[in-house]
């Protein structure tokens, strides 16, 4: 009787610690495409800030694909520290500020100024898209802003 229930006990030990390997299996990676481009407004290059691409669906993907603008206005996405992004259609979210510092070194007080119009940081407004696919052509992620309010 005892060692019935020893070894009962030890099965239902072997049984839970496969069940809890099995549930810690990673994830199967997604599917991610370069997506490298450059950001001008009224035809000049950003000199930096962000741009964040939002799924135009869940289907594509949970997360939001960021990179960072750098001079002369050119940005590479990442996944999750990945480079790239799944492939889909994405409405485009632009932030850029001023400097918090003047060429002097100094600091700026207050909030730094956007160098972007609103629309442009708001998902809902934004009049950018993105198509991330496997072949993109050239100039396929130039992203072109206009100051000027439509």
């Amino acid at each position: 009787m005892i060692a019935r229930t020893v070894v009962g006990c030890r099965l239902r030990v072997v049984f839970v610690s496969l069940a809890l390997c099995v549930g810690c299996a990673p994830a199967p990676q997604e599917v991610l495409h370069p997506v490298k481009g450059r950001i001008t407004l009224d035809g000049k290059p950003l000199p930096r800030g962000t741009v964040t691409l939002r799924p135009e669906s869940t289907s594509v993907t949970w997360h939001q694909p960021t990179g960072m603008i750098e001079p002369p206005g050119e940005y590479v996405v990442y996944t999750n520290g990945r480079n790239g992004a799944p492939p889909g259609q994405y409405q485009v979210v632009v932030f850029a500020t001023e400097a918090a510092t003047s060429s002097d070194g100094a600091a700026r007080p207050g909030l730094p100024k956007s160098l972007v119009p609103p629309r442009y940081n708001d998902s809902k407004q934004t009049p950018l898209r993105l198509q991330v696919v496997a072949q993109p052509t050239s100039n396929s992620y130039t992203l072109e802003l206009g100051s000027d309010e439509k």
